[in-house]
């Protein structure tokens, strides 16, 4: 799967699938601790609940922008032979990101303790336990590595899911579905995929990759911010739904990736994810008394 962002990498089809679901799990419970502090708060660039529909779209349009940016500036770094420079600056945005994440739920987390120590601690456990599944269950070769990055790409996932409103987020992941599905047809994501593709260690130990299946930290990310958005919106059934539609959206990408050698990770996961979201939705609202 064509990615500018590292890889986790497993030996079957059923490991990686496996990898996915623990991320998506792990997100989810962030996801639960926020939704149980009553503390959220949305971090969009325009106020969706100021400019509704429009103010959602403009910050889809807004971060798509900023992708391209970013993957722009990876193309000349590697053109132009700043394998380091791009390295380091990956490695400090990691650093930025993982310290406000965890700061974010670190908080939340301190808040459900106030207001029911026993559920925080059950809480705690299970993620405790989901984050040590990510360990036993990625391939042995680089184990800290895969693990580490799929327990990164959860938790930023969680954020997203957290502090953006639903219309952003579902525009947000339509949008970044079709610049996934043009940039690896022709645009950024194609023009890296060529120039790392007789080196890959360009991308040093950022970017290995030794397994049959990959799967991109940014797919990842918006996989579980897929998750997130439908556990803390619209409840249990909707998110089931929503997990459904992305595990089988990953299945047809991953075996029409067997045939055509390069294929965008997003645009199959999300149609179908956001599609059980529908569904899920739709059950509840009438069928009111499931839970």
């Amino acid at each position: 799967m064509a990615e500018d962002m590292p890889v986790i990498s497993g030996e079957s089809m059923g490991t990686i699938i496996g990898n996915l679901l623990v991320a998506m799990i792990g997100a989810c419970l962030l996801g639960i601790i926020v939704f149980l502090s009553g503390n959220r708060f949305y971090a969009e660039p325009f106020s969706e609940a100021v400019g509704g529909f429009y103010a959602a779209l403009a910050n889809a349009i807004l971060f798509v922008v900023l992708a391209t940016v970013g993957a722009l500036l990876v193309i000349l770094l590697l053109k132009y032979g700043r394998e380091n420079l791009l390295r380091y600056i990956l490695i400090g945005a990691f650093v930025f990101i993982g310290i406000v994440v965890v700061a974010y739920f670190g908080y939340m987390f301190l808040i459900v303790m106030e207001l029911d120590a026993l559920l925080a601690i059950v809480i705690l456990f299970a993620f405790v336990s989901t984050a040590s599944l990510a360990f036993i269950m990625v391939e042995p070769e680089n184990r800290m590595k895969n693990a580490g990055l799929l327990i990164f790409g959860s938790g930023i996932g969680a954020f997203l899911g957290v502090v953006l409103p639903v219309w952003t987020s579902i525009l947000l992941l339509i949008a970044l579905s079709i610049y996934d599905y043009v940039s690896v047809k022709r645009g950024p994501i194609r023009k890296i995929v060529e120039l790392t593709e007789e080196s890959p260690e360009k991308l040093g130990a950022l970017a290995v990759s030794t397994a049959e299946w990959d799967i991109g930290l940014g797919d990842v990310a918006f996989y579980c911010m897929m998750t997130v958005l439908a556990v803390v919106n619209f409840g249990f059934l909707p998110t089931l739904f929503t997990v459904i539609g992305v595990v089988a959206g990953f299945r047809i990408t991953m075996r029409l990736l067997e045939k055509r050698g390069l294929m965008p990770g997003l645009p199959v996961p999300v149609s179908l994810g956001l599609l059980g979201l529908l569904i899920g939705f739709l059950i509840r609202l009438f069928f009111p008394f499931i839970p």
